[in-house]
């Protein structure tokens, strides 16, 4: 069986088309998942503890926005060091971002949302190819720098992708999985098994976001099996508690599955 898993490190990055193709896709999921939101769902709370539903979608909106305009992002950064000087850097501007657009309704800001996510996408493809290769600091403890090319190709469409899971969580509707979302998932796997550490394990993703990898180098040690997009939770810190089934090899190989971090 673990001979058709595939070496999640040497999975391929995407290029320019594909990038564009699953931005495009996990947009209008998006935008189908905000159209269905009611009157009381606004307030309902969300598995990112300090925000409800519209706060939430405040994120998504200021996210865009960052994307378009370089100076809107530098202000957020600023005041975000300045208002919330006990947060992280990340958090921080995270903050403004929901400071940005507090006096807004709900429906106004799915609206923008679904202006500005296409702008935002065409002027992620439109960075330059020599700032692309620049790192950054997440603002993350711990977290290694970060190329902008990945930042602006991966991270800001997973991020939209697993706030699409918080959101519908939080409304109590299942979330839609179509092609592009598998895409997303492999990606994602793509970076732990470049940060793996441990020793190899295979790793079967069940249901259909999902897959079947080879993390790390060498022949695995243990086959785990967990549902896709509850695993998806716990690697991006939603679900400590996540359910692995250890199918074959050390239960040690657990513990490195479950404490598996990846930027979201």
């Amino acid at each position: 069986m673990v001979d058709s898993f595939v070496p999640a490190a040497r999975l391929p990055h995407n290029d320019r088309g594909q990038v564009a193709a699953i931005a495009e896709a996990e947009g209008h999921a998006a935008i189908a998942l905000l159209g269905e939101l009611h009157d009381d769902d606004w307030q309902r709370p969300t598995d990112c503890v300090e925000w409800d539903v519209r706060t939430l979608v405040s994120h998504l909106v200021a996210q865009c926005e960052d994307n378009i305009h370089l100076r809107t992002m530098l202000r957020r950064q600023f005041l975000g060091r300045r208002r919330h000087p006990g947060k992280i850097a990340l958090d921080g501007h995270m903050a403004v971002q929901v400071e940005d657009h507090a006096g807004e309704t709900g429906p106004a800001l799915v609206d923008s949302f679904a202006l500005l996510w296409p702008r935002a996408v065409r002027a992620r493809l439109r960075t330059p190819n020599p700032m692309r290769r620049f790192t950054i600091d997440t603002g993350m403890p711990g977290a290694p720098r970060l190329l902008i090319g990945h930042l602006l190709d991966v991270i800001y469409t997973r991020d939209l992708w697993m706030h699409r899971v918080d959101l519908a969580r939080a409304m109590g509707r299942p979330i839609t999985i179509g092609d592009h979302d598998r895409r997303i998932v492999e990606q994602v796997i793509r970076d732990m098994a470049l940060a793996w550490t441990a020793a190899p394990i295979a790793l079967e993703l069940t249901g259909p976001a999902g897959g079947s990898w080879v993390i790390g180098s060498g022949a695995p040690t243990a086959v785990i099996r967990t549902d896709a997009v509850a695993y998806m939770r716990a690697l991006a810190g939603r679900d400590d508690d996540v359910t692995l089934e250890l199918v074959s090899g050390p239960e040690v190989a657990l513990t490195f599955a479950r404490q598996a971090r990846v930027i979201f």
